[in-house]
């Protein structure tokens, strides 16, 4: 399938550079339920995104959706789950970094983030900070893949993972995701990770991607 015949949101998700993963992902899923009554289209779209977008999480989940028994029901769902979960990230990382205080350094690129800086009303900024925040692309058993700079951040400040479990895989898939923009980092580098407003120990974190596919 040409890829200049994909749907304007299919297209905007494979080129996007500021969109983050979850923001891919509502675009990947829009444009899929544009094109769900053609199957071979509808698969074949899947196929691309599947190969194009090999650092993200969400897409392997929405692959499978796609392949599964009720792709019109499951995406719907996926998507829907996603925006609830988001939201309740977001909420629970501003009240982390309000109990703990100081000034705020983030990861670059993503938009949950800024949706947490938004929700405390206040810029990232290296400068005295004393917190880090990061988004994941992906989160396996043992590390975190996102973008890179998350790393040095990381080992810099206590830092939290605020992401949903959408970006959850278990290991097969893990090894398999990745680009030269990202990097892995070990689940217990991080402070705490958000999964849909849950505030985990990293190593929870890891468990819960470990028992996907069971």
């Amino acid at each position: 399938m040409d890829e200049a015949a994909l749907p304007t949101a299919l297209q905007e998700a494979l080129t996007t550079k500021t969109a983050g993963a979850t923001g891919v992902a509502r675009l990947a899923i829009a444009g899929l339920l544009e094109i769900i009554e053609d199957r071979d289209a509808f698969e074949q779209a899947a196929a691309i995104l599947g190969a194009r977008l090999p650092g993200y999480a969400p897409i392997w989940h929405i692959v499978n959706a796609v392949h599964g028994d009720e792709p019109a029901t499951a995406l719907p769902r996926i998507r829907a789950e996603l925006d609830e979960a988001v939201d309740k990230s977001v909420a629970a990382a501003a009240r982390w970094v309000t109990d703990h205080g100081g000034e705020v350094a983030v990861a670059p690129s993503s938009s949950i983030v800024s949706q947490v800086l938004a929700r405390l009303g206040t810029r990232a900024g290296d400068d005295g900070a004393t917190i880090g925040l990061a988004g994941a692309d992906a989160i396996g058993p043992a590390e975190v893949l996102n973008i890179k700079g998350t790393a040095e951040l990381a080992d810099r400040l206590p830092t939290l993972v605020v992401t949903t479990s959408l970006k959850l895989v278990p290991e097969h898939v893990f090894s398999r995701l990745g680009a030269p923009v990202f990097e892995r980092i070990p689940l217990r580098a991080f402070a705490a990770v958000i999964l849909d407003g849950e505030i985990l120990d990293p190593e929870d974190a890891g468990r819960r991607a470990a028992a996907i596919g069971r």
